[in-house]
């Protein structure tokens, strides 16, 4: 197996976590990171990408690998295994891997620096009524009062000059309740790439914003970034109809998959509980494997080196 270098002109439009989109890769590059996009391949053929981030630890270079690499479809089995076992020589170094699936985290037979996770995700090419089929019945009438409750949902791509007193709103809550999200600079420079490549759904009763929820756009998935919700979008269940209504959107729009996140049952019981209402399946990650024994000794250095956010999928 062996890694070739590539660009983001040249990704396929294959559905990846948003830790494997070139986009990704290019805000944390404009934000003075350092990120490359290969092609994996294997016996001469190509069979899949891989985005790999680098953060320098100390002396040396810390490769960090996050929900990847993404295979091109009829990938077979045995190169996939193969080409996984041979990913942290091949990307030179000390390497963090956090494959997609558990099964893929078998095979890299590594030791874990950090337990797997849980993800939700919607199923976007099911018919809306099976969509709505799926939901729980509480979060099903949350979502019908939230049409009774009169209010108007408007989307456009977000405007980080305009909306910078709304996403504020967030930062303050963010820090309020204490859960770890990307930092408001990666938005700034994903929207910088493209801001058609991000969409602002917005909940209002009258002439007041009672609620908001943006979505970052990697074609075939899109991801859910951040939300946040007054006391009025919290007595409307005004996040209800946002999710739907921009489900509906994607849709129509061809979109596969709406990733929500991670599950937090614990820290975020609430959070988890909206998402997994929403009629998400849920579904389970590998964990964050240190492939090269003779570097667990720097496994504290891998916490400092990766901020919490990205190491936990940016929640």
């Amino acid at each position: 197996m062996r890694l070739e270098k590539s660009f983001m002109g040249d990704w396929p439009a294959l559905p990846c976590a948003l830790q494997q989109h070139p986009f990704y890769g290019q805000a944390v590059r404009r934000m003075g990171g350092e990120a490359g996009i290969y092609r994996v391949v294997a016996d001469g053929r190509e069979i899949g990408r891989v985005q790999v981030l680098y953060r320098r630890v100390g002396p040396g270079r810390l490769a960090w690998i996050g929900r990847g690499p993404v295979w091109l479809p009829g990938a077979p089995l045995a190169a996939r295994r193969e080409a996984l076992a041979g990913l942290a020589g091949a990307v030179g170094g000390a390497a963090v891997v956090q494959p997609d699936t558990p099964l893929e985290a078998c095979w890299l037979g590594a030791p874990a620096v950090m337990s797997a996770a849980s993800v939700a995700e919607i199923d976007l090419t099911a018919p809306a009524a099976d969509r709505m089929a799926r939901q729980h019945g509480k979060w099903r009438n949350r979502l019908r009062g939230a049409r009774a409750a009169g209010l108007t949902v408007r989307h456009r791509p977000v405007d980080m000059a305009a909306d910078a007193g709304l996403l504020g709103r967030e930062t303050a809550q963010r820090k309020a309740r204490g859960y770890a999200a990307l930092p408001p600079a990666f938005l700034h420079h994903w929207a910088g790439g493209d801001r058609q490549a991000t969409r602002l759904f917005t909940a209002h009763q009258g002439q007041d914003t009672v609620a908001f929820m943006l979505f970052l756009l990697h074609p075939p998935v899109a991801s859910y970034h951040i939300g946040w919700s007054g006391a009025a979008g919290r007595k409307t269940s005004a996040h209800h109809l946002l999710l739907w209504e921009a489900s509906e959107w994607l849709a129509a729009r061809g979109f596969a998959r709406l990733d929500l996140g991670t599950i937090d049952t614990e820290r975020a019981p609430g959070l988890a509980r909206f998402k997994i209402g929403s009629g998400a399946r849920i579904r389970v990650l590998g964990p964050t494997l240190l492939p090269l024994p003779r570097f667990l000794r720097v496994a504290s250095a891998v916490d400092r080196a990766f901020p919490l956010a990205i190491r936990r999928n940016h929640g």
